[in-house]
């Protein structure tokens, strides 16, 4: 019969212990070692995955883009550069134009100097031209001649024609004011002479002006 031996059986017992506390230390730690490999997996998994999307889709799209940016700056320099030479060639032109514009002006003040009734004759001229008179018919008029004619003329003071069968335009020298020259009609300034015909229409409708009161007032 086998000698039970109390302290051998304590001894068996606390190797037994330790022996299964040793087992679960080392599964908590492989456990946690598995975690962390999975997390590291995961990131490094992720990572790759970013890479390669980013290579596949973002890298393309970048270098796009890249190429797009600098072919904008290329043309906007191209257009800065255009833009300078304009504005070169338009400081050249206005500076042209300045001298060609004061070389006239000079030679225009040598022909007023050489003909004084020139500033006159142009004034006449444009008031044979707004009341309706022909182009010969102001040739002929410039030249101080007695032009008869017959038709309408404008008034821009009553704004509208009025008509003759017969009457002599001329251009003659202001009464009151020497050097300047004045366009008449039947031997009156042609300002008056609209005037009177428009005094005859008002009459011929029944109106009588006072000869005063002209264009300021009417009895009826």
């Amino acid at each position: 019969m086998a000698r039970f031996d109390r302290k051998e059986w304590h001894y068996q017992t606390e190797i037994h212990k330790k022996q299964k506390n040793t087992e679960k230390e080392l599964s908590k730690v492989k456990s946690e070692v598995s975690k962390e490999k999975f997390k590291n997996a995961k990131a490094a998994m992720g990572a790759n995955l970013m890479d390669g999307v980013n290579s596949l889709f973002g890298g393309s799209k970048v270098k796009q883009q890249q190429a797009e940016i600098e072919e904008l700056q290329s043309e906007n320099n191209s257009l800065k550069d255009e833009n300078r030479l304009l504005k070169t060639e338009l400081q050249t032109a206005q500076k042209e134009h300045e001298k060609i514009t004061d070389k006239l002006r000079s030679e225009l003040r040598k022909i007023y100097d050489l003909f004084p009734n020139l500033r006159e004759l142009l004034s006449i001229e444009r008031m044979c031209r707004f009341v309706g008179f022909s182009e010969d018919l102001t040739r002929r008029i410039l030249t101080g001649d007695k032009v008869g004619f017959k038709g309408s003329l404008y008034s821009a003071e009553y704004k509208r024609k009025f008509s003759t069968e017969h009457s002599v335009a001329q251009m003659q020298p202001e009464p009151k004011q020497p050097g300047k020259l004045r366009l008449t009609v039947d031997g009156v300034d042609i300002i008056e002479w609209f005037r009177m015909k428009y005094r005859e229409f008002q009459k011929s409708i029944g109106i009588n002006w006072t000869d005063r009161d002209v264009g300021r007032g009417r009895k009826m």
